[in-house]
């Protein structure tokens, strides 16, 4: 028999645990071995909980779990940094596998946390961490073996792809499609860590780490949300045959390391301009497989709970090999990524435009301009991140921009337009 102890009891536990009740013969037979849940922390003893848990196994110590030599597989599913990293390493030092979805605490201590599981030769896995529902760790381990990854990219959060499809499909404003995003139960009561783009760069430092065998950290990304974009911006992306999307990407070779989390726009009929509601995609670049694209449901008590009993399965089958992510040393070199860029200005004054521009100038920066009474558009070409970023600083407009990279494979497609018939577009 198998013994887990499950540290947190929301969404994502009370779907192991009907997985684990619901598929028991099933597992079973994948096992060879008979799973059961011996005890489960919650804060609350007294809550009414789903009649498939035996309320006998609840318990709000700890130590009932971390310290009892029977448990074997310690599933932790209460988020954050901590208690969960107290959590985990007790319960690996302790001589117990790991089974967690909790990117955070994953990105902030990713090393130290799998060289202990290492030392201890024990599993910590973490497929449900990333995507949901959709198996990617383990393929990217499985492709680290012999293929040397170029770039990840993809849709990480489900709760902004949300928001954002709900605001081309509907012309909702942002905050009208975040008030829906809470009503249907895709955004947190304080939705901060989406919608600033944190949780994507937890993902894609967890992504990273695996592929390029170095120790990549949350502050590793340069990290920017979509709180700025408007119902103005999405009506001009329409008519520029363009669809916003908030990417997660990270380049590797032998000499740089870039990693960032940023506003992208996709010409419409892109496979990722494509990817709507809380669905997710991640894009990997090998030099032997070449390019994989893997799609589904990035969020949910079912893909969630999917993902954690698979690992599950993995460790009481023995699968859990230990990760090397110091095969290489992380470069310390960011290379000077050029690209073209959206901007839009809301005008406090006419007479700011041409301060505007006359700074832009200065700059020596090429741009296509559409220019209107209240708001100023332009298509910024060959400048990297940190320079627009300084611009934006510069001019002291970040309250009233919005800016966003154009992939650089359907920037042909901006050039053939007449910019100029837009400006009376713009009011």
């Amino acid at each position: 028999m198998v013994k887990i102890g499950l540290l947190g009891l929301g969404t994502v536990g009370s779907g192991v645990c009907e997985i684990l009740s619901e598929k028991k013969s099933a597992i079973e037979e994948q096992t060879k071995k008979t799973v059961e849940i011996s005890k489960i922390l919650v804060n609350d003893l007294e809550k009414n909980r789903n009649p498939i848990v035996d309320r006998k196994v609840l318990t709000d110590n700890p130590s009932d779990i971390l310290d009892d030599p029977d448990i074997d597989i310690v599933v932790e599913l209460i988020g954050g940094i901590e208690p969960a990293h107290t959590y985990i390493t007790r319960a690996l030092e302790n001589g117990k596998h790991v089974v967690t979805a909790n990117k955070a605490v994953l990105s902030h201590d990713f090393l130290g946390l799998t060289n202990l599981a290492k030392k201890n030769n024990r599993g910590i896995l973490f497929e449900a961490s990333v995507a949901g529902g959709i198996p990617i760790i383990k393929p990217l381990k499985e492709l680290i073996k012999f293929n040397k990854i170029k770039e990840i990219k993809g849709i990480l959060n489900g709760t902004t792809n949300f928001i954002l499809s709900k605001m081309i499909e509907e012309g909702l404003d942002f905050k009208e499609a975040l008030v829906l995003a809470r009503k249907v139960g895709f955004a947190e009561a304080d939705p901060t860590d989406d919608i600033e783009g944190y949780d994507a760069a937890r993902k894609i430092s967890i992504l990273s780490s695996i592929a390029f065998g170095y120790n990549v950290t949350f502050e590793d990304v340069d990290c920017r949300g979509i709180t700025s974009i408007s119902a103005f911006d999405i009506d001009f992306f329409k008519k520029l045959g363009l669809t916003i999307k908030l990417v997660g990407s990270a380049y590797s070779n032998d000499l740089d390391f870039d990693a960032s989390v940023e506003p992208v726009l996709l010409n419409t009929n892109s496979i990722m301009a494509n990817v709507n509601d809380a669905f997710n995609i991640v894009s990997i670049d090998g030099d032997v497989v070449g390019n994989l694209q893997f799609y589904g449901q990035g969020a949910g008590k079912n893909p969630t709970g999917n993902a954690v009993v698979t690992d599950i399965i993995d460790i009481i089958n023995g699968e859990f090999n230990p990760i090397d992510i110091e095969r290489r040393r992380k470069p310390s070199n960011t290379p000077k990524i050029l690209s073209n860029y959206y901007l839009r200005i809301f005008l406090e004054s006419q007479k700011e435009s041409d301060f505007i521009l006359k700074t832009i100038n200065k700059y020596k920066l090429k741009y296509r301009l559409v220019k209107g009474e209240e708001s100023l558009v332009l298509i910024l070409q060959n400048i990297s991140r940190q320079e627009i970023n300084n611009l934006i600083e510069n001019l002291e407009i970040k309250g009233r921009s919005c800016y966003a990279r154009i992939n650089s494979e359907d920037y042909c497609f901006i050039q053939e337009l007449n910019l100029e018939s837009f400006n009376e577009l713009v009011v």
